[in-house]
């Protein structure tokens, strides 16, 4: 996480489309060494899943214009044939994260406090469950901590094209139609504000999190992933 990316030869460091500046390295994923860990078998079992977002942290996810803010970049080769690359001269200081390891375990994943699924605790247990999600976490798959509420129908839409800014988009005939497609989507990266490892703050002590379809997900699509910011 943080630090400077591997990328394949001839891969340039991934930019926004029409202003060509360089997106913000977040963290890469070495699949092998995670694979013991996806019991599921939702990852491929080797090469390199890498994310990059807005260096001025611009895309919050509400807006289908944002698509170029943020890549999710797969290699499905050895990690040993990249090349560690250097910070981009135009990336801005607060942009380029210190490099920090993460070590992968397993860890059961409760939904969140706003999911319906939970209505079954006691308030006690709700608070503890409240406190649980006051934690650092950074965590692939498993229930989004959110901030604000569920994202699944935000994805859904703005990647059909439906603004998501404001409560309008949510009440388009169009928004009713895709709304039974939200459980197709699923966590796939959660970042939090990792700022005393690497620097990272998402807006108000927020987290980014990449979401991608089941489909996109079996296909290896990772290119169709999408991503939004929530903070306090």
């Amino acid at each position: 996480m943080g630090g400077t990316p591997d990328l394949p030869p001839g891969c340039q460091w991934p930019t926004e489309q029409d202003s060509q500046k360089p997106l913000s390295f977040i963290a890469q994923i070495n699949l092998a060494k995670v694979s013991g860990c996806d019991e599921q078998g939702l990852l491929p079992r080797q090469g390199l899943l890498s994310f990059f977002y807005s260096a001025e942290q611009e895309a919050w996810g509400y807006d289908s214009k944002d698509r170029d803010k943020f890549k999710v970049l797969y290699y499905e080769g050895s990690p040993s044939e990249l090349h560690r690359v250097s910070f981009p001269d135009t990336l801005a200081e607060d942009a380029r994260f210190e490099a920090c390891t993460l070590t992968p375990q397993l860890e059961i994943s409760l939904p969140s406090w706003d999911n319906n699924l939970l209505d079954f605790l006691t308030e006690s247990e709700q608070e503890n469950l409240f406190d649980l999600e006051e934690r650092n976490i950074n965590k692939l798959f498993g229930h989004a901590d959110t901030i604000q509420s569920s994202m699944e129908l935000e994805c859904e839409l703005v990647t059909n094209g439906i603004y998501c800014g404001d409560p309008s988009g949510y009440a388009l005939p169009q928004a009713k139609e895709l709304e039974p497609n939200a459980v197709n989507w699923r966590l796939l990266l959660q970042v939090d504000s990792n700022e005393d490892e690497c620097g990272m703050m998402w807006g108000d002590a927020g987290r980014l999190y990449f979401w991608i379809r089941e489909q996109d997900l079996k296909t290896q699509n990772f290119d169709a992933s999408w991503v939004i910011l929530q903070c306090y």
